[in-house]
């Protein structure tokens, strides 16, 4: 008699215990509590991978930089007089950000780096004399970037 007491409360405390795993509703779900509404639940699209900007036919790197990740600083470079391209591509890891190049002594630019697709630029300079200045890049962490200066071969 004891071991059929026993028994049934075992069986007792394992149907207490099962019972409490299921959901509110009585369904063997566990209750998930409700999901966050200010977090957006569709995903973001895609984005291409990253690559270094393309060498144009007749024309050499004097400086291929990256993949880097926010500001970065190149110490002296010297740009040939004549006509020289300065290549960016970017993409940001959410929203669109800024992306300032700048050479010390000529100025610099800025272009968009967007979160979505690789932005790719190209800038062309032209020197009257061959300078050496020093080559800046700033912006923020969340950006990813290549940068190549190129100058016709001679």
């Amino acid at each position: 008699m004891r071991s059929r007491r026993a028994i049934l409360a075992t069986a007792a405390v394992l149907c207490g215990l099962l019972t409490s795993c299921t959901g509110g509703d009585g369904s063997d779900k566990p209750s998930v509590a409700d999901p966050d509404p200010s977090r957006s639940t569709v995903a973001p699209p895609p984005q291409e991978p990253l690559t270094a900007p393309e060498v144009d036919a007749g024309y050499e790197e004097i400086l291929s930089e990256g993949p880097h990740r926010g500001a970065q600083q190149f110490g002296t470079i010297e740009l040939p007089k004549g006509e020289s391209w300065i290549k960016v591509n970017c993409i940001s890891r959410a929203k669109a950000v800024d992306l300032e190049l700048s050479l010390e002594g000529i100025g610099g630019f800025s272009l968009g780096c967007s979160g979505v697709e690789v932005e790719k630029n190209a800038n062309q300079m032209n020197l009257n004399a061959a300078r050496k200045l020093h080559f800046t890049v700033v912006t923020e962490e969340s950006v990813r970037w290549y940068v190549s200066i190129q100058v016709p071969k001679r």
